[in-house]
């Protein structure tokens, strides 16, 4: 059911669930995610324009997500497709096939961008970070046992992105040294190539949201038993847990990576303190997907 009107003046009663609804699915994802949304939201206490120093950090970022997001995507679309070979579990495609709107994948847009910074796809394709690794796994694991724990990442990973993509590549494009300089192209025409993460397809992103979140709550409500809920609850606290643990991954890395190279000493000088500013662009990527857009 599609929204029809000005997609700048939605009516109160077309938002649904409403806030105040506690027994949405959606609304208790938040309420039990909350305190671990304020402890990452305690990681990102500097101005999101110091963070944006090293496009290798960036880029690993990008990696991080490009990895959850392909796992995700890659049941998704056999779940909602029954010719599928490797389809999942037909018990559960018409409510995905309800909330599953095309516009929403990501798992290309961060190919592309991906492809912008390293040019080869052999560099990225394979999640070489153990966290990377272990959470994609997991992904892959717990939602072909039980795909309706689909659900939780449907929630978490999405819905954030919906509301504050715009903002996110925003900040990204004004961010003067992130991108390299390609021969013919102005910054503008570089940097429109390089945030296809953020960008979707559609005229209106509240317009997306507020019918994703609808459809969302109806396929879910009273198809879903208690039990089931209780579950998709608990792996969307996974969810949050393990995207800080990979954030925290992408700084050891780099950490390590300059002492290797420049030595102990030099980091104790200042270097450490600039690392860890440039994982701050990372840190606020997560912070959006734990912002109550929601």
């Amino acid at each position: 059911m599609a929204i029809s009107h000005n997609p700048s003046h939605i009516p109160s009663h077309e938002i649904i669930p409403a806030k105040t609804d506690t027994g949405a699915l959606a609304n208790r994802i938040n309420t039990n995610t909350q305190s671990l949304h304020d402890q990452v939201d305690k990681l990102v206490t500097l101005k999101f324009a110091l963070a944006i120093r090293d496009a290798k950090v960036y880029r690993q970022g990008l990696q991080l997500f490009y990895h959850i997001f392909n796992a995700i995507e890659e049941i998704l679309l056999k779940q909602i497709d029954p010719s599928n070979p490797n389809f999942v579990n037909g018990h559960y495609t018409e409510m995905f096939q309800s909330i599953y709107r095309p516009e929403m994948l990501r798992r290309e847009n961060l190919h592309k961008d991906l492809m912008f910074f390293y040019g080869d796809s052999s560099k990225f394709e394979k999640p070489i970070l153990e966290k990377q690794k272990e959470f994609s796994d997991h992904i892959r694991k717990v939602c072909n046992d039980k795909v309706y724990l689909l659900l939780a990442y449907m929630h978490v990973m999405y819905l954030a992105l919906f509301a504050g993509g715009r903002i996110m590549s925003s900040k990204v494009t004004r961010s003067l040294g992130l991108f390299p300089q390609v021969a013919g192209k102005s910054y503008e025409e570089i940097s429109e190539q390089a945030t296809n993460f953020y960008k979707f397809a559609v005229p209106d992103m509240e317009v997306l949201r507020v019918e994703y979140k609808r459809e969302y709550e109806l396929a879910t409500r009273n198809f879903l038993t208690e039990d089931e809920k209780l579950e998709i609850v608990k792996e969307s606290q996974y969810i949050f847990q393990m995207v800080s643990e990979g954030v925290k991954e992408i700084e050891k890395h780099n950490l390590e990576r300059i002492a290797g190279s420049w030595g102990y000493h030099l980091i104790t000088k200042g270097y450490t303190v600039g690392v860890a500013l440039m994982i701050l662009l990372v840190c606020w990527i997560v912070k959006l997907f734990v912002w109550r857009f929601v």
